[in-house]
């Protein structure tokens, strides 16, 4: 069956309900949580048929897909954003767990990878959700071609760090503009034929992350429209 990439991201809770007190569980609050961390669904694992029911009602209520239990990435370590970009390669939602502590609440280490992954979608996530592998676009650089699924004519290039000085991607139409997704600061570059070549310039204070993502937008067939006319 075919995946709805518009879900794009699931956090799963593992509600183990030898470890839980059964029903000890602030579905809503967990909903929450998952909702203002850009995640689009939610699922449980390991957890009682009410436990269940709660986190269903508790995404209804917030508007947050209540999806289907699946195998899951613990979530956790230094190569979270590069899991989020591989699922996307693979035209796959990604679902990251996390173990409820005995009172039904997250750790506070996963706290901190929440917050990562809070602040990279809410600068990224547009893009994320729009994007889809593109195959045609060549780069050597340590980086990942996408494009939008309804607008081809923008292009998205997402970069692992360490951050080179340029990046050069061939096969491309014409380019007529380069910028950062994140701070919207249009970026140098010079075109040849169908090889790009971009300067990556990162000003000191732009957030800091392990991947981030390149706008290239090339010409959109609406400017070629006149002028409505009444």
């Amino acid at each position: 069956m075919t995946e709805d990439l518009n879900i794009g991201i699931v956090l799963q809770y593992r509600i183990d309900t030898n470890f839980n007190i059964k029903g000890s569980i602030d579905a809503d609050k967990l909903v929450r949580q998952a909702r203002d961390c850009g995640f689009r669904g939610v699922s449980v694992s390991v957890a009682d048929k009410e436990q269940e029911k709660m986190v269903e009602d508790a995404c209804q209520k917030y508007s947050i897909k209540f999806c289907q239990k699946r195998p899951a990435i613990v979530l956790g370590g230094p190569d979270i954003l590069a899991k989020l970009i591989a699922a996307r390669l693979d035209k796959q939602n990604i679902y990251f767990e996390i173990d409820l502590t005995q009172d039904g609440t997250i750790k506070d280490s996963q706290l901190e990878d929440l917050e990562l992954l809070r602040k990279w979608v809410d600068r990224f996530g547009h893009a994320y959700y729009e994007m889809r592998p593109d195959k045609t676009i060549k780069t050597d650089a340590n980086a990942h071609v996408f494009k939008n699924e309804l607008a081809e004519y923008q292009i998205y290039v997402f970069i692992h760090q360490p951050l080179p000085e340029k990046i050069e991607l061939t096969n491309l139409p014409h380019i007529e503009k380069a910028m950062w997704i994140d701070t919207r600061k249009d970026l140098d570059f010079s075109q040849k034929d169908d090889k790009v070549t971009i300067n990556l310039k990162r000003d000191d204070e732009d957030e800091k992350f392990t991947i981030y993502g390149l706008r290239l937008q090339a010409h959109r067939p609406e400017d070629d429209m006149g002028p409505t006319k009444f």
